[in-house]
């Protein structure tokens, strides 16, 4: 058996109060570690919260470098706990203007051990953020995981492509509105079962002037069936083990992976007219 214990943190911010923000992640990280959790993540842009029409321009003073303050921080309790910590949040961009989106995985050690900028951006967000076109991969102690965060989950390409580099465990961290809630548990357990991983969804909670992000972070299996979902209200840490064998043992029976014909699936990588398609 191959188990490693995961921690969600499902996290209510309060927009723009990072000091605020940096504490109640730092208390809520010590609970799931408390309880065992070794791979522990926290929610889409966790330290600023998530809505940019509120935040404007002051995303831009808010944002930090990635050695900045919010991952010294956590560099030093992941070492303290000896836990990984996935961290969300906007960071400066040295080769371009616009912000990042970005996950931060730090190691048990406390170091930066990777960084995953997120690539399908919601709405209008491309006036403040600009993204990488890659989908890491990364080895940990306890398991190959992947990182998505919110928009991503939207489509198929990226967890397949993550799947196919070895990851086990998909960690999508997001700022879901309350709006799309059956397409946070659609796209969870789809995700899961197209590629026989498992999906750990950590979505924000907060009502945030109109907009109503849901929470309901949830733990799917390989087979896409929800483990255990948070159905409170509020900030909650979702503590669960999960033993990765589980991942062979499902794709033995499984043609999700095997019977691919990748050289069939040309037409996805070229331009299509949405135009016509989306009228």
């Amino acid at each position: 058996m191959r188990q490693v214990t995961l921690g969600l943190i499902q996290m209510e911010s309060f927009l723009g109060d990072k000091e605020r923000n940096l504490a109640l992640a730092i208390q809520l990280v010590r609970d799931a570690a408390s309880q065992g959790a070794k791979l522990i993540c926290l929610p889409e842009m966790f330290v600023t919260g998530y809505h940019l029409d509120s935040l404007g321009d002051s995303l831009y003073s808010l944002s930090e470098e990635l050695n900045g303050p919010t991952i010294a921080a956590l560099g030093k309790l992941a070492k303290k706990i000896n836990a990984y910590i996935i961290a969300p949040l906007a960071i400066k961009n040295p080769d371009h203007g616009l912000l990042l989106n970005v996950a931060v995985l730090i190691d048990d050690c406390g170091e930066v051990q990777g960084v995953y900028s997120k690539n399908h951006l919601f709405g209008d967000d491309d006036k403040y953020f600009t993204t990488s076109g890659e989908y890491p991969v990364f080895k940990t102690k306890y398991g190959t995981i992947g990182i998505m965060i919110c928009c991503d989950n939207n489509y198929p390409e990226p967890a397949r492509i993550l799947a196919l580099q070895g990851a086990e465990i998909i960690f999508t961290t997001a700022a879901w509105r309350l709006q799309e809630a059956d397409l946070w548990r659609l796209y969870n357990c789809c995700r899961a079962a197209e590629n026989n991983v498992f999906v750990a969804g950590i979505n924000a909670f907060g009502r945030l002037e109109g907009l109503f992000l849901f929470g309901h972070s949830m733990l799917v299996n390989p087979r896409g069936q929800i483990l255990e979902e948070v159905n409170e209200d509020g900030s909650s840490v979702l503590v669960r083990t999960i033993d990765l064998d589980e991942i062979a043992a499902i794709r033995q029976h499984s043609a999700g992976l095997k019977d691919r014909h990748p050289q069939e699936y040309g037409a996805l990588c070229q331009p299509a007219d949405l135009n016509g398609i989306l009228k």
